[in-house]
């Protein structure tokens, strides 16, 4: 997850999202009409923000396992001890899992059952908006009716494809809470497909969104030399270049 918004839970584990966020995703999963059997969380830092709040939100259900992606190996190794120290009843329903979500999400379902349901989802990976949207289609065709996504980010870069992607599809009900200048999209899954229209209303919308010069640039140019440019540039030119959709 991204270095930003950071505090303290009572137990000293640092964590992001701001305290009505927290207490947002919380509620979503202890007033949800079918408490949520299986959450998936991408981007964990920590663990002391959206982690051990949804967490703690499935043992206090009573049921529900978090499972939880984090690419970096020295945040992954920090934020399983935190959890473990913190939360140690809650922490039997935490499956920490070690790599980048293109590659650890299909390894994981994988291992799924047939019947397999993902209920809740929480993406606040990597900065590149499409990212995002590589998640979403891996999970899609495995969260039900009824089925939360959230997605941090959502007025920043991180959220720039992916945010008005689920608004055009109207099998999802989409909206965007300013809990603080960065967003967090909350979706509803309506129903299991969305129209061939809307569909392709998306699809249409995410190409043209793929092709401005800007997105073009950031794909085809080495990361190392799109990094060094931004630290020649003035520190705050930079930091909204990086972080603007």
């Amino acid at each position: 997850m991204d270095d930003k918004n950071r505090s303290e839970t009572r137990e000293q584990i640092e964590g992001q999202l701001n305290s009505a966020e927290r207490e947002f995703i919380t509620s979503c999963v202890l007033a949800a009409p079918v408490k949520p059997s299986v959450a998936l969380e991408v981007g964990t830092w920590l663990g002391g923000g959206s982690t051990l709040h949804i967490l703690r939100a499935l043992d206090k259900n009573g049921v529900g396992h978090l499972y939880g992606i984090e690419a970096d190996a020295s945040i992954y190794e920090r934020m399983v001890a935190n959890i473990r120290k913190v939360a140690p009843d809650a922490a039997k329903r935490f499956t920490p899992i070690f790599g980048f979500s293109d590659e650890a999400i299909p390894k994981w379902l994988a291992t799924q059952d047939k019947e397999f349901k993902l209920d809740f989802v929480f993406l606040d990976g990597g900065n590149n908006p499409m990212e995002q949207i590589v998640e979403f289609r891996l999970l899609d065709k495995f969260i039900p009716a009824g089925g939360q996504l959230f997605g941090h980010d959502a007025r920043k870069r991180k959220g720039k494809f992916l945010v008005p992607y689920l608004r055009l599809l109207d099998n999802w009900e989409t909206q965007v809470h300013d809990f603080s200048d960065y967003g967090m999209v909350y979706s509803r899954k309506l129903r299991e497909f969305p129209t061939a229209a809307s569909l392709a209303s998306a699809k249409g919308k995410l190409n043209r969104m793929r092709l401005e010069p800007k997105e073009i640039a950031a794909t085809i140019l080495p990361s190392w030399f799109c990094g060094a440019v931004l630290k020649m540039l003035p520190r705050q030119f930079s930091k909204s270049l990086s972080d603007e959709k």
